[in-house]
């Protein structure tokens, strides 16, 4: 008898860890930890900008015509941004795809002739050395958003600076 018990208990105690994996996973009560702040791109966008060496980059895009209230507000969070992340800005550029735009406000900030149709004008984006856009913010007309942005970009860059292997 104290055999066949012991059978038991062992297999409940194997079986059933199993079973309550299987019902959280079905069931929906976990969440998938991600830990990054900025949203990944569903479709393959490639810029390719040009430097020396392959390098991560921050880019902002504006409308073609002038620059209003929005534009200056999304330009000072990337030029914060660039200035904030410290000893790693040697890894990192901060392009706007203009050459239209005077960028003396914002002196970390470099202007690139460039434009792609698939990049919004409300969005801030982080390229990979290899020219791909892989995560977006969305840009903000409040101080205090755009502060809240350019932090969330400087962890997720932390993070992406920390596990490359290149750029």
């Amino acid at each position: 008898m104290k055999s066949k018990s012991f059978f038991g208990i062992f297999v409940a105690m194997a079986v059933v860890p199993l079973v309550l994996a299987y019902l959280v996973l079905k069931m929906g009560w976990y969440t998938p930890a991600a830990t990054n702040k900025g949203e990944f791109l569903q479709q393959e966008i490639v810029l390719p900008i040009k430097t020396e060496t392959p390098m991560w980059s921050i880019v902002y895009q504006p409308q073609t015509s002038g620059c209003d209230a929005f534009c200056e507000e999304q330009l000072y969070g990337l030029n914060q941004t660039y200035l904030a992340l410290g000893k790693l800005q040697k890894r990192v550029n901060a392009w706007v795809l203009t050459n239209e735009m005077p960028l003396q406000d914002y002196p970390a900030t470099k202007a690139y002739s460039a434009n792609n149709q698939d990049l919004d004008s409300d969005h801030i984006y982080v390229i990979d050395p290899m020219g791909k856009v892989i995560l977006k913010y969305p840009g903000s007309q409040t101080r205090e958003i755009t502060i809240r942005t350019s932090k969330d970009i400087l962890s997720d860059l932390k993070k992406l600076l920390n596990y490359a292997r290149i750029g």
